[in-house]
C-alpha cells in the first residue's frame, strides 16, 4: 500500500506500481468514483505515447523542420546556432 500527499489544488500522484498495472501514461484519461465510503480509479483511455517528432507542433515552432534522419551533432549544432543568433537579434 502506498502513501501520497494531496496537493492545495487537490492532487495526488498516483504510484508507479499502480501507474503500471493499469496502464496509465502521460495524457490518460482515468475516472474516480466512490465506493462504500472508498474512492475507485478506472483508466477510461490510455495516452499516446511521445514522439521527438512531435516536438515542434508541442512548442508551436513554425520554422523550418530538420528530419531526425538528418540530426546528428554537427548539423544539429549548427542550426541550433544559427536558429540563436537569429533569436538574440529580434
Amino acid at each position: 500500500m502506498s502513501t501520497v500527499a494531496v496537493t492545495s489544488k487537490g492532487q495526488v500522484t498516483i504510484p508507479k506500481r499502480i501507474r503500471l498495472a493499469l496502464g496509465i501514461t502521460p495524457g490518460s484519461k482515468v475516472e474516480f468514483d466512490l465506493v462504500g465510503g472508498s474512492a475507485r480509479i478506472k483508466l477510461l483511455k490510455q495516452g499516446k505515447p511521445s514522439r521527438i517528432e512531435d516536438g515542434p507542433a508541442i512548442l508551436n515552432y513554425t520554422g523550418k523542420r530538420i528530419p531526425i534522419a538528418q540530426m546528428h551533432g554537427g548539423i544539429a549544432m549548427k542550426k541550433v546556432a544559427t536558429r540563436s543568433e537569429i533569436g538574440a537579434r529580434s
